[in-house]
């Protein structure tokens, strides 16, 4: 179902009294530059900004991405009655909306800042397994933080693993078209795009409970489950095997804070 007008303009109105009230302010909080375990061992990820650029993260995606798959349907049925030749002017602003809500996704889940960085992603929610920092900005460590309690939420790894991968062949698909070439053997169909479009549809509307679920704190979250004390003690268990191991480039096999093992840190660089 498509995102109609009310709802994007409750949405875009919500995100615009926030921004208003200083409520989030994202590019401000990521030019911070603080150690992210050398003060005090991460307990920072417990604070309130952290949970509020979390929500505002999300948020931010969410209007943004809503609004990107209501223009990908409407080029996909434009695409239908339009010749080949007018394709690559009608999807090319969509393929740069797509990579710039990958970089608004990167701020909910680490390392993801271009669309060679799916792949990657999507292996981790497989495996059930998320790679430690690599670097030491606080920003890493909260969407490591994040990306870990996804991946522990019932049954939301399968499913984020199910979007991302449909979001990669979207894209895919979108730079092809982008620089499509009018009888090309390797074409794509109106049927592709219509056809991927839903499918990126049906992934993000699979994933978004779920991911609502990990974010927002129900009224009666029990002491020691808010977001705030989630992240704190995911960061925080980083922080102390870093401490333990030494320099994060030598901590060997790089298991994630619940327990599992992760991506050495040398590796995927």
């Amino acid at each position: 179902m498509n995102l109609n007008p009310f709802k994007a303009g409750v949405l875009a109105s919500a995100a615009f009294a926030l921004v208003a009230c200083g409520e989030v302010d994202l590019a401000a909080y990521e030019r911070e530059e603080f150690p992210a375990c050398y003060v005090d061992n991460g307990a920072w990820a417990g604070e309130d900004r952290a949970a509020r650029y979390v929500v505002g993260s999300f948020d931010d995606f969410e209007i943004h991405f809503a609004q990107f798959l209501d223009k990908l349907d409407r080029a996909a049925g434009k695409a239908v009655s339009e010749p080949p030749q007018s394709w690559p002017a009608l999807f090319a602003p969509l393929h740069d909306e797509a990579q710039a809500n990958i970089v608004r996704l990167g701020r909910l889940l680490p390392r993801m800042n271009r669309p060679l960085d799916l792949a990657p992603m999507t292996g981790q929610f497989e495996e059930g397994t998320i790679w430690w920092p690599r670097g030491d900005h606080h920003t890493e460590y909260l969407a490591v933080a994040l990306a870990e309690e996804f991946a522990g939420h019932q049954n939301l790894a399968e499913h984020m693993a199910a979007f991302l991968s449909r979001f990669e062949q979207a894209e895919a698909l979108l730079l092809d078209l982008k620089f499509s070439e009018t009888g090309a053997d390797t074409m794509s169909s109106a049927q592709d795009v219509t056809r991927a479009a839903q499918q990126l549809r049906d992934g993000w509307e699979a994933v978004e409970p779920g991911m609502r679920r990990v974010i927002f704190d129900r009224p009666d979250m029990p002491i020691g489950e808010s977001l705030s004390e989630r992240l704190q003690t995911r960061v925080t268990a980083i922080c102390k095997n870093y401490s333990e191991c030494g320099d994060g480039e030598s901590c060997g096999g790089g298991a994630t804070s619940d327990g599992l093992t992760g991506e050495p840190m040398e590796a995927g660089s």
